[in-house]
C-alpha cells in the first residue's frame, strides 16, 4: 500500500464534501459515492474521527475508503428517494420487485470479496467501472 502524505484538513472541507456527495446522489439518483471514493484517501480526517486504537493511516485502504462511502451512502439516497417520492418521482414496483432481492445478493457477494482483494485491483475494477458508466453516458 503507497502512503498518502496528506495533511489533517478541517471539519468544513469534510462537510463540503458530504454536502457534494449528497448533491450529487438528489440531483443524478447516483455519483455521490463516487465523489466521496475519489477524495476521501485525499483527506485526513481529524483524530477525534477514529477510536484512539486506529491509525489514520488505515484509512487511506481502499476497502476502508469504499465502506465509508457505503455507510454515508446509504442514509443520504433513503432520503434522496423520500424526495423523490414526495415531487411525484415513483419508481417501478416491477423493476423493484425484480432488482431488490438480486442486488442484496450482490452486495454480500461483493462485500466479501472487498476483504479478499488487494486494494490495486479494487481501484482497478473501480476506475473501469466510472470510465465504462462515463463513456455509455456520453455516447
Amino acid at each position: 500500500m503507497r502512503e498518502t502524505t496528506a495533511t489533517p484538513l478541517p471539519w468544513l472541507l469534510l462537510a463540503l464534501t458530504g454536502v457534494g456527495a449528497g448533491l450529487l446522489n438528489g440531483l443524478l439518483g447516483a455519483a455521490g459515492g463516487i465523489l466521496l471514493v475519489a477524495v476521501l484517501p485525499h483527506l485526513t480526517p481529524p483524530a477525534t474521527l477514529y477510536p484512539p486504537a486506529v491509525p489514520l493511516g488505515r484509512y487511506h485502504e481502499r476497502r476502508d475508503v469504499l465502506a465509508t462511502a457505503l455507510a454515508v451512502m446509504l442514509p443520504v439516497s433513503a432520503v434522496s428517494g423520500v424526495f423523490y417520492w414526495m415531487n411525484g418521482v415513483r419508481p417501478s414496483p416491477t423493476l423493484l420487485l425484480l432488482l431488490i432481492l438480486p442486488a442484496a445478493l450482490g452486495g454480500l457477494l461483493g462485500a466479501k470479496l472487498l476483504g479478499r482483494l488487494p486494494d490495486r485491483v479494487l481501484k482497478k475494477i473501480f476506475a473501469a467501472l466510472v470510465v465504462v458508466a462515463g463513456a455509455r453516458m456520453v455516447v
